[in-house]
């Protein structure tokens, strides 16, 4: 039997996946979320075999619930449901370990096939997202971005200075002016300000 754990803010929702679930044979709902603190606690204390996890919620939003779930090497398929189809959203969920990543608006007709295939050890990615991550393959200057730079490139969009930004990462100042510098070779940018609007592009920063 699969124990799936059910993680979103919106009740109607969380119902609607559970009574969907509790249709599939070999499935079992062992419990559900309203937020992200909540997901994280029962994640930990259930053991579910799949974590159905909204990326959009109160305290923790999903990223960092991803991150943490996969910090503490938690046995557990990371199943992101999520109305975010920017390229942004699709890398750094990925990117931070999530095993699938389904558009809700495909939910209700994708959800078992997906619960199946990351059951199964490999990556399920809805028809949309798979185009974008397709996308992102042929996008050479987004893909030359590392890591680090593109936390760099949220935390200058967030209006965070460049002493908080070291604070936060736990580097030195002159490490975030290189990173910064860095990504404005990479991505042709004049101004400071162009990183900015590059982030809210790619979903780094609302």
């Amino acid at each position: 039997m699969i124990r799936v754990l059910i993680a979103d803010d919106h009740a109607i929702f969380r119902q609607g996946l559970s009574e969907l679930l509790a249709g599939e044979k070999g499935v079992a709902v062992a419990g559900s979320a309203r937020d992200g603190s909540e997901a994280l606690s029962m994640t930990c204390t259930l053991l579910p075999d799949v974590l159905i996890l909204d990326l959009s919620m109160p305290g923790l939003d999903g990223f960092e619930v991803t991150r943490r779930v996969r910090d503490l090497w938690l046995d557990v398929k990371v199943l992101v449901l999520s109305m975010h189809k920017d390229s942004g959203s699709i890398r750094r969920a990925l990117d931070l370990g999530a095993d699938g990543y389904i558009m809700k608006e495909d939910a209700f007709d994708e959800l078992a096939k997906a619960i199946e295939v990351v059951m199964g050890g490999e990556r399920f990615l809805s028809p949309p997202v798979r185009a974008a991550v397709n996308r992102m393959a042929g996008d050479p200057e987004v893909e030359s971005l590392t890591g680090r730079e593109r936390q760099v490139v949220s935390l200058i969009a967030a209006g965070k200075s460049t002493r908080e930004i070291a604070s936060e990462l736990g580097i030195g100042i002159k490490t975030v002016e290189t990173h910064r510098q860095h990504v404005m070779e990479k991505l042709g940018f004049r101004k400071t300000a162009q990183i900015a609007v590059y982030a809210i592009k790619e979903g780094l920063v609302e």
